[in-house]
């Protein structure tokens, strides 16, 4: 699929994608394993591998995430009094998600963690664990200016209904979707939100149901999964967030996938998604270079 123009040199990204009617089932970044980790510090384009951190705690994040195959990402948000620094590892699954918060007394603390135990489920960290609903809103417009002028935009409608557990955080991915954000502890990403929006996403995230319309997918499916659950949830009309579970996902021909899901009556559905043509898009804004962005189709 091909876009079929170009834009403006100056371009938005998030105004392109709107033009071409995108779709944003199957766009979440698919990762069981989330680290969030509090820097106050100005972010970068890439925050996450360019800081300051200490290089104890640079490679400690490296080695250590990379042992349990997690997504790292910056948080911060107004600290007040707090003199300590948070520090999430959130376990993602479709039920029985877990999210862990560590309180550190300075970054240094970050390495008596064991990761691998932590994404185990080891008892010894019991206590840390934690039910609190978070919501990151991406906002490093370093990344992409759309992050800037529509993530701060919805974090501010958000911060105004006294919303709780309120994070920025460096790129979710896909700032196309600006603004976008992450819900914990269910790992649900949302994109196209407005600070208009935000009475509607609360009563979703409220009520433990999905907001369809905005849905980019759930971060612990692939994004065949992703665009099958988005299918079944509209044939079915199955809003809460328990009412489906993912079983199986069968790779019939090249391209070509059966995804098995069970409601909670035990009645089974299958979805057969098929790889389409991909969409050859500009997805940063000011950007010319075109990449090409797979697209599904349910059958």
């Amino acid at each position: 699929m091909i876009a079929t123009a170009q834009p403006a040199p100056d371009f938005y990204c998030t105004d392109w994608s709107l033009a071409i009617d995108e779709p944003m089932a199957g766009t979440a970044v698919s990762s069981k394993v989330w680290l969030f980790l509090e820097v106050n510090q100005p972010w970068t384009a890439k925050a996450t591998s360019d800081n300051n951190l200490p290089a104890p705690v640079q490679s400690w994040l490296a080695e250590q995430g990379g042992l349990v195959n997690g997504r790292l990402q910056f948080i911060k948000q107004p600290r007040g009094e707090r003199t300590d620094w948070a520090f999430f590892v959130a376990c993602f699954a479709d039920t029985g998600s877990r999210v862990y918060r560590f309180d550190l007394a300075s970054y240094d603390d970050l390495l008596e963690l064991d990761l691998p135990d932590i994404v185990a489920g080891d008892g010894r960290y019991e206590t840390n664990r934690t039910t609190e609903p978070q919501i990151l809103v991406c906002t490093n417009g370093k990344r992409d200016v759309c992050c800037a002028l529509h993530g701060v935009a919805l974090l501010r409608a958000l911060a105004a209904a006294n919303v709780s557990g309120l994070w920025e955080t460096t790129h979710l991915g896909g700032h196309r979707f600006a603004a976008t954000l992450l819900t914990l502890p269910d790992g649900v990403n949302y994109g196209r939100l407005t600070p208009q929006d935000v009475p509607q996403l609360l009563a979703y995230l409220q009520n433990h149901t999905l907001w369809l319309e905005k849905l980019r997918g759930r971060v612990c499916y692939e994004p065949v999964v992703q665009v099958a659950e988005q299918y079944l949830r509209q044939e079915t009309a199955e809003w809460h967030l328990d009412a489906l579970q993912h079983t199986a996902t069968k790779t019939l021909a090249e391209g070509v996938w059966q995804v098995q899901f069970q409601a909670r009556d035990g009645q089974r559905h299958t979805v057969t998604v098929k790889a389409a043509e991909p969409l050859v898009t500009y997805p940063s804004s000011g950007s010319l270079v075109p990449k090409n962005v797979p697209q599904f189709r349910v059958r």
